[in-house]
């Protein structure tokens, strides 16, 4: 009798042991990043749509960019509409990534043309809304990781927040910052597609425009300084910035369904504080069923 006892005793303390160690892995919103990550890092295909959302200041810039896309294998395409309302209207380009090669195009119609090395506006562009680089950026950024409230016990997901390191997105931002003012391709390389192209900044949409560079005038067959240029580190490290990704995902599968990343700077312009509120909104859809993307020699959609 005594052995039954011990060993019905030893079967509720393992199963005991066992859900808590389940349990554990279930509240350590570190251990759901992570598996939320990998899982989705191991889908080969899938596609994606999303918006940016600017919150504040005028209301006819709320709907800046329009982007959609897709994954196959190591190739990623994407087409990205940009409003530009002071012209009224919306600039259209579609960017093909296959390794380290870029590719773009505006146009059904028009062949894919090879963006160059020092190309970093549409470089910029690319990273900007993909997906897989928005996971890459909260894994080399993540300063902390909480788990949020279930809004709906009854469905299959589930949402973790993960707030973004304030110093390195201040580094990320004068380095691209950087890369658009450095001599000879400053916003985009005159040889390559799209010259002039001037890519959306997460952070601080309001200097897309490149107006904190200054601007070189032609004045008589001479060129002049129309507005003193701005130091790119002056400029950031006056900034304040703080960013947070919230992750919606399915508790059964562990794969992201979509994903907003918030974003709150402020920073000097003109002579003026700017304060800035926007959000980007991503969403993913038919992992392992997405259609193929365009090869660089066809047109496609």
């Amino acid at each position: 009798m005594r052995k039954y006892w011990t060993i019905c005793l030893l079967s509720v303390a393992c199963t005991a042991l066992a859900g808590c160690n389940q349990m554990g892995v279930k509240q350590n919103p570190s251990s759901t990043f992570e598996q939320v990550r990998d899982q989705f890092a191991a889908q080969s295909s899938y596609a994606f749509y999303g918006r940016t959302k600017l919150l504040t200041a005028n209301s006819a810039n709320a709907n800046m960019v329009n982007f959609s896309g897709r994954k196959d294998g190591e190739a990623e395409y994407m087409n990205v509409k940009i409003s530009v309302p002071e012209e009224k209207r919306v600039e259209t380009l579609s960017l093909l990534r296959e390794g380290s090669e870029l590719y773009a195009k505006q146009g059904q119609g028009e062949k894919w043309k090879p963006v160059p090395g020092e190309g970093v506006a549409l470089r910029q562009e690319m990273d900007n809304w993909s997906p897989g680089f928005c996971f890459q950026q909260m894994d080399e950024m993540k300063k902390g990781i909480r788990q949020l409230p279930d809004e709906n016990p009854e469905d299959d997901l589930e949402a973790i927040g993960v707030t973004l390191d304030s110093a390195k997105l201040k580094a990320w931002l004068a380095a691209q910052l950087q890369e658009q003012s450095a001599t000879g391709s400053r916003i985009q390389s005159a040889a390559g597609p799209f010259p002039g192209h001037k890519p959306k900044l997460k952070l601080a949409m309001q200097l897309s425009d490149g107006d904190w560079a200054g601007a070189s005038v032609r004045q008589g067959g001479t060129s002049i300084q129309a507005k003193p240029s701005q130091d790119v580190k002056a400029l950031v490290d006056q900034m304040d910035v703080e960013a947070e990704y919230t992750i919606y995902y399915n508790k059964t599968t562990m794969l992201p369904t979509n994903m907003t990343m918030s974003i709150r700077s402020a920073y000097d312009l003109n002579d003026q504080r700017v304060k800035e509120h926007s959000q980007v909104e991503t969403y993913l859809q038919n992992y392992g069923r997405a259609k193929p993307v365009p090869a660089p020699a066809e047109g496609g959609k």
